[in-house]
């Protein structure tokens, strides 16, 4: 045994298996404890991790929800608009149709009122230049006396006259 205990390594690998045992028996416990409370840490972790997907999940499918609400509402309301544009066309339509035919029954009503116009405006002409021209044959063919036998006539026949008017206003 001289010859081993001269050895360097051989004490180096006594030292070597004491410290192991001396590590082994004191720090076993430490040494646990710390890689149970890693493990711990670990596993606190893990599950936030799951709890914090789980709500991940879960807000993802409320908003996907969201989503088909708003895309539902959007559509309601595309149809909504879709109809309310075409009724307000139809509408629109109507009316046009309406104020077309009104400014065509204005248009007719001035040209009918131009027409009686005008119609009284030639026959007052006519009747000017009837009375005009029977004056001027009158007054070339006609001597004093039968000029004053006419007025004469005239004026007894304004009675008959009055009493045909009033009869027609009545």
């Amino acid at each position: 045994m001289s010859g081993l205990s001269a050895d360097p390594m051989f004490w180096y690998a006594v030292s070597l298996v004491i410290f192991l045992c001396l590590a082994f028996r004191f720090g076993r416990k430490p040494i646990l404890k710390w890689l149970d409370g890693e493990i711990a840490k670990v596993n606190n972790e893990l599950e936030q991790a799951r709890k914090l997907r789980s709500e991940a999940e879960a807000t993802l499918l409320d908003y996907k929800a969201k989503q088909k609400a708003a895309l539902a509402d959007a559509e309601t309301i595309m149809i909504h608009a879709k109809d309310e544009a075409t009724r307000l066309r139809v509408q629109a339509e109507v009316d046009l149709k309406n104020a077309l035919a009104r400014r065509e029954q204005q248009a007719i009503e001035r040209i009918r009122r131009a027409e009686t116009e005008a119609l009284a405006e030639v026959r007052s002409v006519a009747v000017d230049l009837a009375i005009k021209m029977a004056r001027q044959a009158l007054s070339e063919q006609m001597d004093n006396a039968t000029a004053t036998r006419l007025v004469d006539q005239a004026i007894a026949e304004l009675p008959k006259l009055a009493a045909a008017k009033t009869k027609t206003a009545a």
